[in-house]
């Protein structure tokens, strides 16, 4: 029987992949779409590539191919033989962020392989979706910033499939140079830990060429909501988060789509939030769902607001 919902993730490396547990996934998109040079990157390494995609496919787990977010064009000769490659490789979608490389990639495969527009495409409407399906473009990430009824309605006003953003630290920007190697110098292989950019009480997390929110978004609370209003598809952003983080968050929600499934309202166990609290030291956010500041956390748990509050302090900050 076909599963009604579907979790993904991003794995850099093959490295990576080897612990995560692929039991947790329906779907992995296999490379980091931010950095061409990150070491043994999957977007780039068609001999790492064709086995991480062995390993999916014999695991009964979606293979997706993601591609460079802000590609220049010395970069094609490496990214070229990877699209043309995918054409042999039995993947199930190919990721991409950049117009101009969709433009291509839907010149090249065609309709034989499906194409996916990623967070970094910075979709806002629906007339963008619709613009992006003329290119073969079948599932779009929509940018987080959209508030559910937006989501919704570009849902309900497209054929693209549009997942949810279910957990994870938010993209909030992509550069065509790194961050981290223009201000600190080093070689690769230090830098790609990240780093920390800190401001008083505001905490933002450079991955070198991307900027991640320092707090974790969660729909947790809001699975339920999501789930019966369509939605089928959600992804735990796990671009440079160790194992053990990807394998507990996908735990946590299969564990509550599951019940979600059975017909269970308060879904929610005691463990799993003290699990995330453990997992996301720097909090938890979910404000732009709600047409809220994107910091801000909306609900029961995890500190906080209640949507009533939430209100309150809109209309006295807006004073």
């Amino acid at each position: 029987m076909q599963c009604k919902y579907e979790i993904t993730t991003h794995v850099e490396t093959l490295e990576k992949l080897k612990g995560i547990d692929l039991e947790l996934y329906d779907g992995i998109y296999l490379g980091d779409p931010t950095c061409i040079d990150y070491p043994s990157n999957l977007s780039v390494n068609l001999e790492d590539l064709r086995v991480a995609v062995g390993v999916l496919k014999e695991k009964g787990v979606r293979a997706f191919v993601s591609t460079h977010a802000v590609p220049r064009n010395r970069d094609l000769d490496r990214i070229k033989p990877v699209i043309e490659a995918v054409l042999e490789l039995p993947i199930d979608g190919i990721e991409v962020h950049n117009m101009g490389l969709l433009r291509y990639i839907s010149r090249v495969l065609g309709s034989d392989v499906p194409i996916h527009v990623g967070f970094f495409a910075n979709v806002y409407t629906h007339e963008t979706v619709r613009v992006l399906e003329r290119f073969n473009a079948v599932r779009v990430f929509l940018n987080p910033e959209l508030s559910l009824e937006e989501i919704q309605f570009i849902n309900e006003s497209t054929d693209a499939e549009i997942p949810v953003f279910a957990h994870g630290k938010v993209p909030l920007g992509i550069s065509e140079t790194c961050f981290i190697k223009e201000y600190n110098p080093r070689v690769c292989e230090d830098v790609c830990s990240g780093m920390w950019l800190a401001s008083g009480k505001w905490r933002l997390k450079s991955i070198g060429y991307a900027t991640l929110s320092g707090k974790d978004w969660s729909v947790l609370e809001y699975l339920g909501t999501l789930f019966y209003r369509g939605f089928s598809v959600f992804h735990i952003q796990g671009l440079r988060e160790g194992p053990e983080y990807l394998n507990s968050i996908a735990s946590i929600y299969r564990g509550a789509l599951e019940k979600i499934l059975e017909g269970v309202n308060d879904y929610i166990e005691e463990e799993w939030i003290a699990e995330l609290s453990r997992l996301c030291p720097q909090g938890l956010c979910n404000g732009y769902l709600f047409r809220r500041a994107g910091h801000r956390y909306i609900g029961r748990f995890f500190g906080g607001e209640r949507m009533h509050e939430a209100e309150r302090r809109e209309r006295h900050e807006t004073r």
